[in-house]
């Protein structure tokens, strides 16, 4: 006898045509409007951009095309309504594993997981993609009805939008798995995206609190990749480009092109990913916060101590500024008791009950109150040392003290700067006291440049009177003595290019005895005098009082009398601030010099004290009989009785 066996292969699909076609019709009113808005940002903004003769200021018709062009890039490759729409996406598709009935009926169906999963992801994809290639076939016709010829540049642009949609949705569809509550797929979304620099923002705001004398901590740096949206927006970008040699514009570039490829690499773990999490997801999960048991303590604890601190800053903000109290016990208290309620907060949304006070959970809490407290007392010992940290003096490239306005430091003087910050550092105590009785101090700020890139900048309350305030070698009388410098107060009142100003223009407004307002505009010579004036006024030091307040007891009597003037420096040095809160624009190598060629203007507060200024006011006749200079005291009683 002979027997025959046969082996029947098995048909198994990865795609069920008719989801996807109840996809696509069930869900249609989402990509249809997807596609309307898509007309309009890009292929009916360029249309309408083409209508216009003159567009920002270019007439010929290459750099109108390139602007235009420019500008629809800009519109279109902004990321973050393309994880808006890829969310909703997400969510509609896959929106059955929110509810139990219509969980337990998709499941009940003769099809498998990965053929549901694979049908539904790319249901999804294409709600996003088609409109897509719609819109940017549109945009080609308007190109070439209008004489567009660069359109590898769309082209382009169309590519980096498609891999930010395959990520994006990628992503989406990824957090859409650990959860059974349609509600909290969304946040979930918006937490992953900004989950790394949320978290440096919220450490870097209870160093600022806690830690001594440091502001500006913020620098979430290359790691912020880890945040999409936050990431995408910085780094993806248009620019124009000019002919080096005849200053045309003639094409444009696309940065971070290469970061989109990254992320659409990325998005294929994600996708396996997914798909892991939904062969092992339960349907009785539907309906859950967390649909994944493991991740329940991570839920409870992150929005304790996320939503801990968050709370916490902003009520011991607002205590600290109302009341003046001390920052660690205030913001101690605020995270134990913030925590407590967002921890069994956290663990009613898993529990979807109010009987959660039970001993495992309790436990659990008391462990989290002890990490809350190691986390707060970590920084308010400075463990890590970053209050005390200090740069060596051949580590720094420029360095800058601000006291009334900013002084850069000479290289000779950086040993001295350093020794003055190390004595605000050890006076740490008796200068929070000071600055607790809200007196006879003045916020100063110690900024270093370092030759590696960095930055460091620290702020403390430093007393200008009184027993930690007087003396020649004390910090506030170090910083006001440079500030009396003639170099650097010039460099406050007439712009740090003062040796090279062109004067352009200028005014001082007056008032007659019957208040009536006069604005007398200085004429060239009478410029050149009023110039001449002020600069030997500051070398005898007569401005002091005025600039340098923290050398005052008092007030200082000034007029109500403003003098402004006008001018443009070549070398594109102006104003001080902007030079101290932007150093290493001005000193990049590839800073183009007509970038910085702008006019601005000095407004001089002037007063008694100012004797050349005033003899030179009376010499050119904007003051005498008719016009003449008050107090701002003068003024005021006169203003209040008319």
């Amino acid at each position: 006898m002979r027997w025959e066996v046969r082996i029947m292969k098995s048909k198994t699909s990865c795609f069920n045509r008719t989801i996807f076609k109840k996809n696509f019709t069930h869900f249609w009113p989402l990509w249809v409007l997807y596609l309307i808005w898509l007309l309009m940002l890009i292929p009916m903004s360029l249309w309408k951009g083409t209508g216009q003769d003159w567009y920002y200021g270019y007439s010929d018709g290459v750099s109108k095309m390139y602007m235009l062009v420019n500008q629809v890039l800009e519109r279109a490759l902004q990321p973050v309504p393309v994880f808006l729409i890829a969310a909703v996406m997400a969510l509609a598709v896959f929106s059955y594993l929110y509810a139990a009935k219509n969980a337990n009926m998709i499941h009940a169906l003769p099809v498998s997981r990965f053929e549901l999963f694979v049908t539904n992801y790319l249901s999804g994809l294409c709600f996003m993609v088609i409109p897509e290639l719609i819109a940017f076939l549109f945009t080609v016709l308007v190109c070439l009805g209008n004489e567009i010829t660069c359109i590898q540049y769309l082209f382009a642009g169309f590519l980096c939008r498609l891999g930010m949609i395959f990520f994006a949705y990628s992503l989406a569809v990824f957090v859409a798995m650990f959860t059974g509550h349609v509600l909290a797929m969304p946040v979930y979304f918006l937490i992953v995206n900004y989950l790394y620099i949320g978290c440096v923002y919220l450490i870097t705001s209870v160093i600022e609190l806690l830690c001594y004398g440091i502001t500006n901590y913020w620098n979430p740096g290359k790691m912020s990749i880890l945040s999409p949206i936050y990431y995408l927006g910085n780094n993806l970008w248009v620019r124009t480009v000019y002919n080096g040699a005849t200053k045309q514009l003639e094409g444009l570039e696309i940065h971070g092109v290469w970061l989109v490829g990254v992320y659409a690499a990325v998005a294929v773990l994600f996708v396996a990913a997914a798909y892991v999490l939904y062969r092992r997801r339960q349907i009785e999960t539907a309906g859950d916060v967390i649909s994944i048991g493991i991740l329940k303590p991570v839920f409870r604890w992150g929005m304790a101590m996320c939503g801990g601190i968050s709370l916490s800053l902003l009520i011991a903000g607002i205590l600290i500024e109302a009341r003046n109290v001390s920052p660690f016990p205030c913001f101690l208290i605020c995270m134990f008791l913030t925590g407590f309620v967002l921890f069994f907060a956290a663990q009613m949304l898993i529990m979807k009950n109010f009987r959660v006070f039970r001993k495992k959970r309790l436990l659990e809490w008391g462990c989290f109150a002890v990490v809350s407290l190691l986390f707060v007392v970590t920084f308010e010992i400075d463990l890590f040392g970053i209050e005390r940290k200090l740069p060596e003096e051949g580590e720094i490239e420029a360095a800058f003290v601000c006291m009334d306005f900013p002084v850069e430091v000479k290289q000779e003087d950086f040993s001295t700067l350093l020794e003055l910050h190390r004595e605000m550092l050890e006076n740490k105590k008796q200068y929070r006291e000071i600055q607790r009785r809200g007196t006879d101090y003045m916020y100063t700020t110690v900024c270093y440049y370092l030759k590696d890139g960095t930055k460091v900048e620290r702020d403390y309350p430093v007393p200008v009177r009184g027993e930690c305030g007087e003396g020649e070698m004390t910090p506030s009388a170090q910083i006001q003595s440079w500030e009396r410098e003639t170099d650097n107060l010039k460099s406050q009142i007439l712009g740090r290019g003062y040796r090279t100003n062109e004067y352009l223009s200028g005014y001082i407004d007056l008032y007659d005895e019957d208040a009536n307002y006069h604005n007398y505009t200085f004429d060239k010579e009478e410029l050149e005098t009023i110039v001449a004036a002020v600069e030997r006024d500051i070398e005898e030091g007569n401005y002091d009082i005025y600039y340098v307040t923290g050398m005052n007891e008092e007030l200082p009597v000034t007029f109500y009398n403003n003098i402004s003037l006008d001018y443009f420096n070549e070398d594109g040095l102006y104003d001080l601030w902007d030079y101290f809160s932007n150093y290493r624009h001005y000193h990049r190598t590839e800073q183009k010099k007509e970038d910085l060629l702008v006019s601005t203007n000095a407004f001089l507060t002037i007063g008694p004290e100012c004797r050349h200024t005033i003899r030179a006011l009376e010499q050119i006749g904007a003051i005498g009989v008719e016009y003449h200079l008050e107090t701002v005291e003068e003024h005021q009683m006169r203003t209040a009785y008319d």
